[in-house]
């Protein structure tokens, strides 16, 4: 049996799944966050499965989603990059919340995410050395490649764009993975990718791996193809994904 209960960490609103019969002992701990327009609620298959190889799984909402949804700006992506800014500030505190009650095993955390949520693993890896393994599904860690190619695409429908964005999301620079690879710093961390992926382009996160694959600290990065696949998850990657945090935390 598993368990599904909610709280709220200061303003935080988390969904905590386990199995039941674990439920209050330590465990090591996966941080899962949903993609964009998403919220908890809809990545609770992916916890599920997780929690039956006995982690302890927190979903989190982004800020301007789920309980906390907002109206979106009207300027191109800033709520976008606003929501994933807000996991990486309230990253700390859900770690936190759990290592006070003494609830993470061995110290043992892990992180990930699709879409936007693989986006913010990806940048919460240049920061968090406590991290112990992660797994970035349909999102790209070229963050400053995607916010380019977010501006260009507004450019060319006419869509209003601040002359400053770049400078206003230069933050970006600070916790883009691909300006700082060696931040991996030979960490397990699993990559999934659609070729046909309508949203996040395949080949940014391919690019990625293929130049730093063979580098020591990269030694321990693995990437899945998925051929022809869309900007979607399917059951078959849900079980890899809990089978891969499984193997490293366990």
């Amino acid at each position: 049996m598993i368990n599904v209960t909610k709280q709220y960490l200061q303003d935080i609103p988390i969904l905590e799944v386990t199995a039941a019969k674990h439920s209050s002992q330590p465990l090591p701990l996966v941080v899962f966050y949903h993609g964009w327009q998403s919220n908890k609620e809809l990545v609770l298959t992916q916890a599920r499965k997780l929690a039956r190889k006995n982690l302890r799984v927190a979903l989190p909402d982004a800020i301007n989603h789920g309980e906390r949804h907002q109206t979106v700006s009207q300027i191109s992506s800033f709520t976008f990059w606003n929501s994933i800014q807000g996991n990486l500030a309230e990253f700390d505190a859900i770690i936190d919340h759990y290592q006070q009650k003494g609830l993470i095993l061995n110290q043992q955390i892990g992180v990930g995410g699709y879409s936007m949520g693989g986006m913010t693993t990806s940048a919460l890896l240049t920061h968090h050395p406590e991290i112990k393994a992660a797994t970035i599904i349909m999102g790209t860690p070229n963050l400053n490649a995607y916010a380019q190619l977010v501006r260009q695409h507004a450019t060319a429908h006419h869509l209003y764009i601040p002359d400053d964005l770049a400078l206003l999301t230069s933050w970006l620079d600070h916790y883009d993975l691909n300006m700082q690879p060696e931040t991996i710093d030979h960490r397990p961390i699993l990559f999934w990718h659609g070729t046909e992926d309508e949203r996040i382009p395949y080949t940014q996160a391919r690019d990625f791996f293929d130049r730093v694959h063979t580098a020591s600290y990269a030694e321990q990065v693995a990437f899945i193809t998925g051929y022809r696949a869309t900007h979607l998850v399917k059951v078959p990657l849900m079980n890899k994904i809990a089978n891969f945090f499984d193997y490293y935390l366990n």
